[in-house]
């Protein structure tokens, strides 16, 4: 690890070199700024510059989106201190996330995760299904720390917000492909429309796919269920994806008054990572002699027969509508309807495949077939008084969801066809819904807010006020012992404070200090009732730009208090269950540094430290975020040529402290899924803007995990006599990116 990270450093250092000793008689400089760039935000609801916003963001350009290969929720945990993103088992479409120690791992409609997740300023129901391309990003956002006055309910750790791209009027075309190892395969097309009087139009198309990392070594193996599952076929490999997304934005702008409407789909065919079984699992029930093909290390090959693929689809629809009263005072409303399908398929989950008398046996497996659909309506009233800024909103939200997840343990699966059942005879429980669930839910939200601003030359004063009502209706077709039809309720509600002050010490340095809540809305899980989990939060920070605009420097440092913690859990004797927590209190800091020491050259470094400390009243319990999160990159463009080409280096290096996989520790195998710490490098050298028949062109070759880490990305004791599963992070890829506007 150490001679990765010199081996890295080095690397940047000679860019740095080559970077100084070129200046001299450099010329014009590539598309790297000579000075650092404004970055515009939403975070308090309004358009504002990063630097100025009293909140720890990080925010990313089309070109930073573009370096750092994020397309999707699944890709933003890189640069983002404190952040961490992995996959997990259950679905290849559903990230885990840990902003601030805050999770988002439930693939339950019950249950809620604590990171607001936007796209367009539209919150996500599910965060089960994010990992979804979007084919025309435009910006993102990730605002760190609860945001429960403006953003409300569920944005304990923080929120995320991709912003799709808007028309701008004017004919353009832009053409992307990709080809790379492992058969990747990505095409990209966007095009904008002139102008047609007030009214403006842009479309994009992107189709990406790839056959996988592991083999699958026994391909082709079909199971056929009743309705609504049907025939399912074991996939040839693990980890493959075939995408294809097109989003579609239209702009009525008539001075005053302007709507946006953004459209997004995407149809998503994919299977997991191989889930690999870690030690031998203690089979009984007349199986002795049959092995596991069990490793700590990742294999090339596995054998699960009972894993196929996974179709998503994902739709989004969303009209935002502006007008101007007066100058200072607008009103704006976002009317939103998004649905996620999904068909899970079959789910090997005990990493083997199994016979008995030569009839396929799984020791744990399931199958999943998930629907979801939400409308929601948000209002604005926002102005501008005097020295006073204020947002006066309101919010409306509506979901339902309906969700058919047998889990089958211990159960052999004859010719013919298979119907999931609360009284199985061959299952080992009997009840193949012991484990899983077979339900629909009903969620409602309402909530208002206001927040007002008050600032002067030299400090600002800010503070907001939320209140949520929250009303939640779980219908059961069985569930654990449930085996009959029960419908159980639950409503909460919640007030939300947010209060900062700001000292601005000139025009590019600022200080603040804020206290913020959060809230995560309660319910019933499976029949069984839990409280809404809160949050109180305490932070300071510094916003810096130096050295003539050169050097940029954010930093934060924040201390919060969780009380009734939700964390889910797996296991096979209990399905997923909320595993109790009454306290958490985290302490940690934050930085993000940005410089451009000469013209071409800009590095960027950010690092998260994380302290939690989990109250032991209710049994050993412990953090699955990682302590510490880290980041470093360089770039360098060359002077252009005389055609007004120029070439590209970039490099960048993502390190993740080592991690508890499991919430429950057990000495038997905490040791097997503690996950290692890691650091993974990218590469990229590429020659842009090159003139060609009136279009400019650009290629760039490109490497991901560039030293080829095979390290456990996640791990889990699912239980006696089961074995310990775990996934691995995707090998090396590499290939070719190449590209054509005009």
């Amino acid at each position: 690890m150490v001679r990765r990270i010199a081996v890295f450093a080095c690397s940047l250092g000679a860019i740095a070199v080559a970077g100084a000793a070129h200046a001299q008689d450099a010329g014009q400089a590539g598309a790297a700024p000579d000075r650092l760039q404004d970055i515009v935000v939403t975070a308090r609801r309004v358009n504002e510059s990063l630097q100025a916003v009293p909140v720890a963001v990080t925010g990313y350009n089309a070109k930073a989106l573009a370096a750092l290969d994020i397309k999707s929720f699944g890709d933003i945990g890189k640069t983002v201190p404190n952040l961490d993103v992995q996959r997990q088992f259950g679905s290849a479409s559903a990230p885990q996330f840990y902003l601030r120690g805050v999770s988002t791992g439930s693939l339950k409609f019950e249950q809620d995760a604590g990171i607001g997740l936007y796209v367009d300023g539209v919150y996500l129901g599910r965060p089960a299904g994010t990992a979804f391309n979007l084919a025309d990003v435009d910006h993102v956002e990730v605002l760190r720390g609860p945001q429960g006055t403006l953003f409300g309910r569920n944005a304990t750790g923080g929120a995320i917000n991709f912003i799709t791209a808007a028309p701008k009027g004017q004919f353009a075309v832009r053409m992307d492909g990709t080809v790379g190892n492992y058969d990747r395969r990505k095409g990209r097309i966007s095009i904008d429309l002139p102008a047609l009087g007030p009214l403006s139009a842009r479309v994009s198309y992107v189709h990406d796919e790839n056959d996988g990392y592991v083999k699958n070594l026994t391909p082709g193996r079909t199971f056929t269920f009743a309705q609504p599952f049907g025939t399912i076929k074991s996939v040839k490999s693990f980890g493959f994806e075939n995408t294809d997304a097109v989003s579609a934005a239209v702009r009525l702008d008539l001075d005053r008054f302007l709507v946006d409407y953004k459209f997004d789909y995407t149809d998503k065919i994919s299977s997991q990572l191989g889930q690999q079984a870690l030690v031998n699992p203690v089979l009984g029930f007349g199986l002795g002699g049959v092995t596991v093909p069990a490793s700590t290390t990742r294999l090339n090959a596995l054998p699960l027969d009972f894993a196929s693929a996974s179709h998503l689809r994902i739709q989004g629809h969303s009209l935002t509508a502006t007008y101007k009263l007066t100058d200072d005072i607008s009103i704006k409303s976002i009317t939103a309807y998004r649905k996620l399908d999904e068909f899970v398929g079959g789910n090997d989950i005990d990493g083997a495949a199994f016979t008995a008398g030569g009839i396929p046996f799984q020791a744990i497996a399931s199958i999943q077939d998930r629907h979801q659909h939400q409308w929601s309506q948000e209002a604005q009233l926002l102005g501008k008084t005097g020295n006073l800024d204020w947002v006066i909103g309101g919010f409306w939200f509506d979901e339902k969801g309906r969700d058919n997840n047998p889990v089958f343990i211990f159960t052999p699966f004859p010719p013919g066809l298979i119907t999931p059942s609360t009284n199985n005879p061959l299952s080992g429980t009997g009840n193949d819904y012991f484990s899983g669930a077979n339900g629909s839910v009903n969620n409602r939200s309402y909530a208002g807010y206001a927040h007002l601003g008050y600032k002067s030359e030299r400090f600002e004063l800010a503070g907001g006020v939320r209140y949520t009502k929250d009303k939640r209706k779980e219908d059961l077709i069985a569930a654990g012992s449930i085996v009959t039809p029960t419908t159980f309720k639950a409503s909460n509600d919640h007030w939300d404070f947010d209060a900062t002050a700001t000292w601005i010490a000139n025009r590019r340095v600022r200080t603040y200090a804020r206290f913020a809540t959060g809230y995560l809305s309660g319910g019933v899980l499976g029949g069984v009732p839990f409280k809404p989990e809160t949050m109180q939060s305490y932070e300071i920070g510094l916003k810096g730009d130096f050295l003539d605009n050169r050097f940029r420097i954010n930093a934060a440092a924040f201390h919060s208090i969780r009380k009734n913690v939700q964390i889910l859990s797996f296991s096979a004797a209990a399905g997923t269950f909320l595993v109790p927590l009454r306290k958490e209190k985290t302490d940690g800091v934050e930085l993000e540094l940005t410089a451009v020491p000469t013209d071409g050259l800009t590095f960027n470094a950010s690092v998260g430290y994380l302290h939690d400390r989990l109250s032991q009243d209710l049994g050993p319990r412990q953090s699955q975020a990682p302590k510490y999160t880290a980041s470093v990159s360089g770039q360098y463009d060359l002077p252009k040529f005389d055609n007004g080409s120029y070439l590209s280096f970039r490099m960048d290096g993502f390190f993740k402290d080592k991690r508890n996989s499991d919430p429950l520790p057990n000495s038997a195998t905490g040791a097997i899924t503690r996950l290692p710490s890691r650091f993974d490098i990218n590469g990229r050298f590429g020659l842009v803007e090159i003139p060609l028949a009136g279009t400019t062109a650009n290629i760039s070759a490109w490497a991901q995990n560039l030293t080829n880490n095979k390290k456990l990305e996640f791990a889990r004791d699912l239980g006696a006599p089961l074995a310990v599963i775990g996934v691995f992070q995707v090998p090396r890829t590499y290939g070719l990116d190449f590209g054509l506007r005009f």
